[in-house]
């Protein structure tokens, strides 16, 4: 039976009770006035609205949702049925913080993604209009990574470009003055680059450019000349060309990798040959069952675990050491002037935060091992056949069960 029903129940019970108890004591005015009392409260009680008692604790479990941890509980009643003052001050407080913290989200939201669209847009591709927040500006992260890697790369070759054409030019300029010839595309290009480059990586590309064709246009004229100076000219103009041959490569070949950031085989060649046979370990680290998270979850999942297994070893490796990325789910560590013993502790600690960390992803949280293995270079041996002796150290680590470091036996 509802609320409203029993009310009508007891209005109606009253008003065959009442005039039975006045008839048998009709002198009592104070029994008289009760009663009335008591017929008028019913009525008030049934003309207010009344909600169910499980209607209203499914709608604080609801409104309970949009709380936090601390705040939630205060809402459940005391033992007699009410919440304190202290406790409404303290959910309403929370409720217009929360109040507060949706309007801004609501607002700040749509205009942060547009920035994060105009910004990619002005340095490569937006982000496709389906992915998150999220994605779109893990998507700028990559973009501004990758120019900002372009830019260093081409505009330290641009400088090695600039010095070396230095030498050709006064070389070009003392022979036309003994022909006897006058060239202004020579004039105009030395002022060029004696100017210092702008800061933008194309126009100062265009500066080059310019010169080049005045250096050339400079060198047809002393071809004319004489044969010793069509050769003098004919060095200059080749060493010209693989200069910009070179820049071109640099356009192409960055040294890092452009998924993870970290280095890659090149630059990994490159650090090999500075340190020459002095000593160092190897370690080459591989994630455990990585085919399986690509085959259930996706590539672009696989990604993802990539690139923060990247930040992992970045965080766990010194800043001399060395982390690249190898190819596929395979990665290596260099640690220079480091015994096998130390070498081992590290890759031990990293192996262990690997194996604790859960990796967050758009498909949910991942838990990864890695198998490991380790090499100590000897000296007056290839640095191929110490990274072959910690890649076979590896598939033992994976031979015997995975999730485990190996260090390699070799002589």
């Amino acid at each position: 039976m509802s609320q409203v029903e029993l009310l009508n129940k007891l209005l109606d019970d009253m008003d065959v009770v009442r005039p039975v108890v006045l008839a048998a004591m009709p002198d009592d005015i104070e029994l008289r006035a009760t009663t009335r009392r008591m017929i008028a409260a019913l009525e008030q009680i049934r003309q207010s609205p009344g909600i169910p008692n499980n209607t209203h604790l499914w709608a604080i479990q609801q409104f309970a949702k949009l709380l936090d941890a601390q705040h939630g509980p205060l809402l459940r009643p005391n033992h007699s049925g009410t919440i304190s003052d202290d406790a409404k001050a303290a959910v309403e407080a929370q409720v217009e913080q929360r109040q507060a913290l949706i309007m801004h989200a609501l607002q700040d939201i749509p205009v942060t993604r547009a920035l994060l669209d105009s910004t990619s847009g002005m340095i490569g591709e937006k982000a496709p209009k389906s992915d998150s927040l999220q994605r779109a500006a893990r998507h700028l992260q990559q973009l501004l990574q990758k120019h900002l890697q372009h830019d260093v790369a081409l505009r330290t070759e641009l400088e090695q470009l600039v010095d070396a054409i230095a030498p050709s030019l006064q070389a070009i300029s003392n022979v036309l003055e003994e022909a006897g010839e006058e060239s202004d595309e020579l004039k105009q290009a030395k002022l060029l680059l004696e100017q210092e480059l702008p800061d933008d990586i194309e126009q100062a590309r265009a500066v080059l450019q310019q010169a080049r064709l005045g250096i050339l246009s400079a060198g047809n004229k002393l071809s004319s000349a004489s044969e010793k100076l069509h050769e003098s000219i004919q060095l200059n103009v080749e060493k010209l060309s693989t200069l910009s041959k070179q820049l071109e490569e640099a356009e192409s070949e960055a040294r890092n990798d452009p998924l993870t950031g970290l280095a890659n085989r090149r630059r990994l060649a490159e650090y090999l040959k500075t340190l020459g046979q002095s000593k160092f370990c190897f370690l080459v680290v591989d994630i455990d069952h990585f085919k399986k998270i690509n085959d259930t979850h996706g590539h672009d999942v696989g990604d993802e675990v990539l690139q923060q297994m990247a930040q992992m070893l970045d965080a766990c490796t010194r800043s001399t050491d060395l982390a690249a990325r190898v190819g596929g789910e395979e990665f290596c560590v260099i640690f220079p002037d480091t015994d096998l013993e130390n070498s081992t502790h590290l890759a031990e600690t990293l192996r262990h935060s690997i194996e604790m960390k859960s990796f967050r992803t758009t498909a949910g949280m991942i838990d990864i091992t890695a198998s490991i293995g380790i090499a100590e270079h000897q000296p007056n041996t290839d640095h191929a056949n110490t990274f072959k002796a910690a890649d076979e150290a590896l598939y033992q680590s994976k031979r015997n069960g995975r999730n485990q470091i190996t260090v390699s036996q070799q002589a």
